[in-house]
C-alpha cells in the first residue's frame, strides 16, 4: 500500500511539473517567439510621413464599461520607433519602452522594458544579434541586474524569415522549440512549439505582414484603397465567407496617415439585419 502510494505520489508530481514545464514554454513563447521575430523590424507605427512623435488614443468599449489608454511615441530621425511610454485611464504610468536602432540597416539592436504595477517595478532588456545578411540570430533576455535570462538562437531561411527558434535558460538549459512553415502565395506562416521528448504543444497560423495584406485577399475580407482592413467576414466549416462580424472606419490626415480607426462588432439577425456596436476607437495625434 505504502508502495503503491508513493508511486502515485511521484507519477501525480511528474505530471504536475510536465504540465508546469509545457504552461511556460507557451506563455514564453507569446512574449519572445518565431512570430515576434517576424513582427520585430516590420514598421507599422505609420503610412507615409515620418513622424517625430505620435500620440495615441485607445478606447475600449467592453460589458464594464469604456477605458480609454493612452500611449506616446517618439522616433528618431530615420523614422524608427525610439521610446514608448504606456499610460492607464487614470493617467498613471503603467510602462517604458527604449529603443536601440541600427538606422541604416533599419534593425532593431535592443529593446528596455520598465513596468510599473501593484506588484511594484520590473525591468527587463532584449537584445538581438544578425549576421552579415542582416538576418536575426539570436535574441538575449537579461534582467534589472544584467543578469540573462533567457537565449532564443534562431536559424532563418534564405529569406531571413526564422524558421527555428531554440530556447535556453539562462544556464543554457533547453526549454524546447519552435518551428515555422511559411505560404508566402498567402502571407501566412504556421508556427509550431515543440517540447525537449518532442511533443507538439501548440499550432497557430497567422498573417506574415500585416501592412501588405491587401496584396493577399481572401474572401472574408474586405480592404479599402489604402490597403487598410474595412470589412471581415465569418468562415465557415468549407472555408465559405459567411456573415459580417466586423467592420472598421478610417480617417487620415493629409500626408495619408491614420489618424482614427473605429472598430464595430456586426451581429446580423434572422431577417439579415445588420447592428453594429462599437468596440474600439483608436486615435493618434501626430508631430512632424
Amino acid at each position: 500500500m505504502v508502495v503503491s502510494q508513493n508511486y502515485k505520489k511521484n507519477k501525480n508530481m511528474r505530471k504536475l511539473t510536465i504540465i508546469l514545464l509545457l504552461t511556460f514554454i507557451c506563455s514564453y513563447a507569446i512574449s519572445q517567439s518565431i512570430y515576434t521575430a517576424i513582427q520585430l523590424n516590420q514598421e507599422r507605427e505609420y503610412k507615409t510621413k515620418k513622424p517625430k512623435k505620435i500620440v495615441e488614443t485607445n478606447t475600449f468599449y467592453n460589458t464594464n464599461g469604456v477605458q480609454t489608454n493612452k500611449n506616446i511615441k517618439t522616433f528618431d530621425e530615420a523614422g524608427m520607433l525610439l521610446t514608448e511610454e504606456r499610460y492607464d485611464e487614470n493617467g498613471e504610468r503603467t510602462a517604458r519602452l527604449i529603443y536601440s536602432n541600427d538606422t541604416v540597416n533599419r534593425l532593431t539592436l535592443s529593446r528596455s522594458l520598465e513596468r510599473w504595477s501593484k506588484f511594484g517595478y520590473s525591468k527587463e532588456t532584449a537584445y538581438y544579434e544578425y549576421d552579415t545578411n542582416n538576418f536575426l540570430v539570436s535574441m538575449t533576455d537579461k534582467n534589472a541586474n544584467d543578469q540573462i535570462t533567457f537565449v532564443s538562437k534562431v536559424l532563418c531561411n534564405a529569406k531571413g524569415d526564422p524558421i527555428e527558434l531554440l530556447l535556453f535558460d539562462g544556464n543554457g538549459n533547453p526549454y524546447g522549440k519552435e518551428i515555422a512553415t511559411y505560404y508566402y502565395d498567402k502571407n501566412l506562416v504556421t508556427t509550431s512549439v515543440i517540447s525537449n521528448i518532442g511533443q507538439t504543444l501548440s499550432n497557430s497560423t497567422r498573417k506574415i505582414n500585416y501592412e501588405k495584406a491587401y496584396l493577399f485577399p481572401n474572401n472574408s475580407e474586405v480592404y479599402n484603397d489604402k490597403g487598410d482592413l474595412i470589412i471581415v467576414r465569418g468562415v465557415d466549416s468549407n472555408g465559405v465567407a459567411t456573415e459580417k462580424i466586423s467592420e472598421e472606419e478610417y480617417v487620415y490626415d493629409g500626408y495619408g496617415n491614420c489618424t482614427e480607426n473605429k472598430i464595430y462588432k456586426v451581429t446580423v439577425k434572422k431577417n439579415g439585419k445588420e447592428i453594429r456596436r462599437i468596440d474600439r476607437i483608436f486615435k493618434k495625434q501626430y508631430t512632424y
